[in-house]
């Protein structure tokens, strides 16, 4: 048997959706004779009467209205999926996220993603203050509700902050409770001052205590910062355990058991506007689904 004519059926469906050769031959830029031989064709391969021809007219026969009803969403769904591949095939996708989730979570897993969608180019950016509207951006990513500038912020993984320290620091230190890192040497950033206070507080110790020794605490700008105190045996960190997740299997950090890690935040992924552009859909995808895989 033949193969189906496809175009045939692209002209069918557009002469059916307006119930007129003449108005098809407009939309797909041909003759209206062209669009009568094109459902002829495919009434000739079909051997059944698609359409009753009538003065200025045509009404669909109950076999077209039965084809119509199998081949139109069909149709669509090919057109969809074409539109998708020219959308990525052309596609970029501009990201604005923090410094710490960029360098410590994003950026050792975007090979992965450049593999499996090798024709998205990303274009990453960073910044720790409140997003600035630009209309450049596709998707920021923020943690703290202060910063998201009016935008709808949709959370897609929880943050949970551990004690950390180099494990020849934990081997002098001998911490057996909490209460024990009151003397401890600890490492703070100005950026997360909510931390060590929650902790000493699940703790039973009061937020007072975050302040003790010290002179043996050291307040540093950020995260980057604080992780890489903790690496050099400069205290211990109170740090988010995702950004350290690495640096905990490689040995370069240990996890101190003094207490359970606490749910301190979350991160929301923020859009300007919408509609969102396929890439952009693609990668926010990706991004849930790679969160929730852990």
């Amino acid at each position: 048997m033949p193969a189906l004519p496809l175009n045939a059926i692209r002209v069918f469906v557009a002469a059916a959706r307006h119930a007129s050769l003449k108005v098809a031959a407009a939309e797909l830029c041909v003759t209206p004779g062209a669009v009568s031989r094109q459902v002829q064709a495919l009434e000739a391969h079909l051997g059944a009467p698609l359409f009753e021809r009538r003065h200025r007219a045509i009404e669909l026969t109950q076999l077209g209205r039965l084809f119509l009803a199998q081949v139109a969403p069909a149709l669509a769904a090919v057109e969809q999926a074409a539109e998708r591949v020219r959308g990525l095939a052309r596609g970029s996708v501009c990201i604005d996220a923090t410094p710490t989730f960029a360098l410590h979570w994003l950026i050792p897993r975007l090979a992965e993603f450049r593999a499996a969608h090798p024709h998205i180019e990303v274009r990453l950016g960073t910044s720790q203050e409140t997003i600035v509207r630009s209309g450049a951006v596709d998707l920021h990513i923020r943690r703290d509700p202060a910063h998201f500038a009016g935008l709808a912020g949709e959370p897609f993984m929880c943050e949970h902050a551990t004690l950390v320290c180099s494990p020849r620091l934990a081997g002098r230190g001998g911490w057996r409770t909490p209460a024990d890192l009151l003397a401890a040497p600890r490492v703070g950033m100005r950026t997360r001052p909510d931390l060590w206070p929650k902790w000493f507080a699940a703790a039973g110790l009061g937020e007072a205590p975050a302040a003790a020794n010290a002179a043996h605490f050291i307040e540093l700008d950020n995260t980057i910062l604080a992780i890489q105190a903790a690496v050099e045996e400069l205290g211990v960190a109170l740090v988010p355990r995702l950004f350290v997740e690495g640096l905990l299997l490689g040995g370069a950090l240990v996890e101190l058991p003094l207490a359970a890690p606490f749910e301190s935040g979350a991160y929301h992924l923020l859009r300007e506007g919408e509609p969102a552009t396929e890439a952009a859909r693609v990668f926010a995808d990706w991004l849930r689904r790679r969160a929730a895989d852990g």
